[in-house]
């Protein structure tokens, strides 16, 4: 039986890492770490019993910790890692790994030292629908990779009433959808294609300012609210390059969380839409180009994995394919560096 500890217990370690981890019998919770008592209260309700701290030190000192889940903003992934690492337990990080790829430097340097187990949370890998593109992909039933169209929609910027929330501010967030939303489209296109090459960006806010968390005074919003970029890959099949677009956006009004991708290859096409991630659709008959047949099928059940029962498999010695590492985390930011610098300086960034 692994022991769990999670650092930060709000809206991600809730919706994914706390429910996903109820469902694997190899672990158990045994202690939760948050500076907010109506998280820590609202998280024991789902627990039960566990020990409770305030200092991310504290928990991963603790004796009744195995593995540590790091569930933070952005700017305290790499420390938390870091000394978790040192003290010689297991990390599973949420995306992105940190603010730059200067910040993440130190972490991916003591991993390397220590040789601990990490995870990135990378959870869309862990969809049906992606693994099996994937090994579509793999095995050429598309051909070699031509473009792909990529988009990410959420309608998060207008909420009702939400106020300046630390994503909203660059020294804690250090991007706005670009590394919340963004670095997921990233990582699939390197795991479904290949390797970025060049981008060019263009960033922006649309809700200027926000009411802040603890007064009556307005913030200025800081991240971006949409990114678009297009970009350049590398298909690792074949060194051929692949046209690749990506619109990322929290001002999609009638999206709550809306992910498509759209491969197109020289003998045949993948699309798949993560609000159905149990389907995919595809075409991998080329025939004369007129009369292909473009179909939908669910997902075999060997695809199926969470993201949770893939990390405690993984602290008992079984990998699954796929399966995303701090490494994987070091090479999205620096596209995410890339892409941030491109939309700043309006120039085009090779990598």
């Amino acid at each position: 039986m692994k022991r769990i500890g999670i650092v930060g217990v709000g809206g991600i370690a809730n919706g994914v890492h706390i429910r996903e981890l109820l469902e694997v019998p190899e672990c158990k919770i045994t202690a939760i770490c948050d500076v907010n008592p109506k998280a820590i209260e609202k998280t024991k309700e789902k627990v039960g019993d566990v020990l409770v701290f305030t200092d991310y030190r504290d928990l991963i000192d603790s004796e009744e910790v195995d593995a540590v889940e790091v569930c933070t903003p952005n700017h305290l992934h790499v420390e938390i890692a870091e000394y978790a690492v040192k003290k010689g337990k297991p990390v599973n990080v949420e995306k992105p790994l940190g603010l730059s790829v200067a910040d993440c430097a130190r972490l991916e340097k003591v991993i390397a030292e220590k040789d601990i187990l990490n995870m990135m949370c990378f959870s869309y890998r862990f969809k049906p629908a992606v693994r099996w593109a994937k090994d579509m992909i793999d095995k050429g039933l598309i051909g070699d990779i031509v473009t792909i169209n990529v988009e990410y929609s959420k309608s998060s910027a207008f909420w009702q009433g939400r106020r300046m929330d630390w994503r909203f501010v660059k020294k804690y967030a250090g991007t706005g959808v670009l590394g919340d939303l963004g670095v997921h489209l990233i990582d699939m296109a390197q795991l479904l294609v290949g390797d970025f090459k060049s981008v060019s960006a263009t960033t922006g806010i649309v809700v200027k300012e926000r009411q802040l968390l603890d007064s009556d005074e307005w913030g200025k919003v800081e991240t971006d609210d949409y990114c678009n970029f297009i970009a350049e890959l590398s298909d690792r099949r074949n060194g051929k390059s692949v046209s690749a677009t990506f619109a990322i956006t929290r001002c999609a009004l009638g999206h709550a969380n809306t992910i498509r991708y759209d491969i197109y290859g020289t003998e045949g096409c993948i699309s798949f839409n993560l609000n159905n991630p149990e389907e995919l659709t595809f075409c991998t008959d080329k025939k004369d180009g007129m009369s292909a047949k473009i179909e939908t099928s669910k997902v075999p059940e060997k695809y199926y994995i969470t993201q949770e029962r893939a990390f405690v498999d993984s602290l008992n010695g079984k990998f699954c394919d796929y399966f995303p590492t701090v490494k994987d985390g070091i090479k999205c930011q620096t596209i995410l560096d890339a892409v941030e610098r491109s939309a700043e300086e309006k120039i085009i960034i090779n990598i």
